[in-house]
Order: structure tokens, then C-alpha cells, then sequence
């Protein structure tokens, strides 16, 4: 695979509305299709809202539930990715971005740091995934995907880029934090310098697909991007807007980059695992 055509959906949703959003997320998969994308990636929580808050129970369904079934129809054409609330095996819900392929759903990553400071509340609805595997996708390649906070926790993508994803990619519901001073609100400074910074330190894309829109006292800024494995920012999408950010993956650039500087490739994962079992061993319960 030389190259892949990956489509940022930058979207809103309606809370609480599954077949509103399934129906938004339907036409804007048909109009990828028609445009020729290999791929499609949604917001984190795409079919159902962000603030769910009680009725996250009562949403939440299996990757295999007969309501998504459209889905998985459109994705014998185009891969699919986007945010759900997820009903597993054994009944735990989930904050979890679902990966349709090929007529089925292919993975799900399970969000793994659920928020609970200032305005989050993540932990009262959801389980915390306890897995971080990259995933082989017929049209993008290995990539690794996480769930907005996920990636303010270098472990996430340190593991995911080391399992082989040349893509990384976050699905955020990053709401508005109002500071003070002119320019971008700190928030998008800081989420552009830790794609930027993984980009770079993992010789990999990152692809930061945000939502816009207001729910209840919050709004979404957007802002969505695609970063290349040198640090550079190839593309981004507007603040506050919808918007579709078309995108080209040119893998031959990730050999490129870690050939001019092998920084990546010098890690050495054994010390790391090491001093890790050290830490974990000789910290006082």
C-alpha cells in the first residue's frame, strides 16, 4: 500500500438520537463513497452525543447490533470509523470507537482514561478499557486509534506506534475551556503541539478528527487535523464549523522520515519494559 485517501469528518450529532446521527453519518459515507475515499473517521461518541450522562445504559449496543447494520453495508465499499457507546460481552459500556470493514465490524478500541476532573464525568457511565492493540486495516494499513484523553497519556500512542500503526488516530469530543489572553484558546495550542510532538517522536501520521456543535453547556471546537511523521501539519479543518478534510496518507513518506533519522527505531522496548517492572515493583502500595 503506497497510498490511502482518508476523509476527517469534523461533525455534529444529536444527544441521545442514535438514528438522526446513524442517518448523518449514512449520507456523509455515501458522499466519501462517491468521492472516492478509502476511508471515513468520525468524532469520538459520532452516533450518540458526548453527555449521555444516565441514558448511557440504555443506548449502548454491541458492535454487532442489528441498528448498525447499514453501517457495515457501507463499509464493503469504504472503511468506517466512528465514535459509540458499546454494549460488550459481558454487558460493561463502553466509550468506544467502532472500525467497520468489509461488510463486519472489524475492532473496537475501548477508551482507557475516562475523565473525571473540571467539567468530565466519564467514570460515572463508562468502564475503562484495558486493552491497547494496533489493528490491520485492508485500506489504511496498521493503525492505532484512541479516544480523546487517551492521548494525553504517552503510553497510548508510544504502544500503538510500536505495534507497527504508521496512522494514529484520536477521536475527540473537545469541548471549549475558556482562559485569558488573544489568539487560539489554549486548548487547540495543546492538542496541535501533542500531535505534532507524536508525529514526530513516533515518525508516524496522526489524525485528530474533532466535533463542533453545542450540547448543553458545551461547545466543541473543531479544528480537526492531519499530521505528517515529520511534525508538519499537512491539513486542518476550520474552528467551530463543520467540515470535511479531505487528506492523502503517502506512506512512502514514514520511510522517508525514519531513514533520515532513526530515532524511532532506536528505542530500546526491553530497558523500557525493564525499568517499567522496576517502577511498578519497588512503588509502596
Amino acid at each position: 500500500m503506497l497510498t490511502a485517501k482518508l476523509r476527517i469528518a469534523q461533525s455534529d450529532c444529536t444527544l441521545a438520537n442514535f438514528d438522526e446521527n446513524l442517518v448523518r453519518h449514512c449520507t456523509l459515507t455515501e458522499e466519501a463513497i462517491r468521492d472516492g475515499a478509502d476511508a471515513i473517521v468520525f468524532p469520538e461518541l459520532s452516533l450518540t452525543g458526548y453527555n449521555v450522562q444516565d441514558a448511557a445504559q440504555d443506548i449502548a449496543m454491541h458492535i454487532e447490533d442489528a441498528r448498525l447494520a447499514p453501517l457495515r453495508e457501507l463499509s464493503r465499499k469504504i472503511t468506517i470509523i466512528c465514535g459509540s457507546i458499546e454494549l460488550s460481552e459481558d454487558y460493561g459500556v463502553y466509550n468506544s470507537a467502532l472500525m467497520f470493514e468489509e461488510g463486519e465490524g472489524k475492532s473496537i478500541h475501548r477508551k482507557i482514561y475516562l475523565p473525571t476532573y473540571g467539567m468530565f464525568e466519564e467514570l460515572r457511565y463508562f468502564s475503562a478499557g484495558q486493552q491497547i492493540n494496533a489493528v490491520n486495516s485492508k485500506r489504511l494499513g496498521r493503525i492505532g486509534v484512541a479516544i480523546c484523553e487517551d492521548f494525553w497519556h504517552v503510553s497510548v500512542p508510544y504502544l500503538l506506534a510500536h505495534q507497527g500503526a504508521k496512522l494514529l488516530l484520536v477521536l475527540m469530543s473537545s469541548p471549549l475551556r475558556l482562559s485569558p489572553g488573544s489568539g487560539n484558546p489554549a486548548i487547540v495550542t495543546q492538542w496541535q503541539t501533542i500531535a505534532s510532538t507524536y508525529a514526530f517522536l513516533f515518525s508516524s501520521y496522526v489524525a485528530c478528527v474533532n466535533r463542533v456543535g453545542n450540547e448543553d453547556s458545551f461547545t466543541y471546537w473543531g479544528n480537526s487535523s492531519l499530521t505528517g511523521p515529520d511534525g508538519n501539519v499537512i491539513g486542518a479543518a476550520p474552528l467551530f464549523q463543520p467540515h470535511i478534510l479531505d487528506t492523502v496518507l503517502d506512506f512512502a513518506e514514514i520511510k522517508r522520515t525514519r531513514l533520515h533519522s532513526s530515532h524511532f527505531l532506536d528505542e530500546d522496548l526491553r530497558l523500557i519494559a525493564a525499568e517499567l517492572n522496576d517502577i511498578i515493583v519497588q512503588r509502596p502500595q
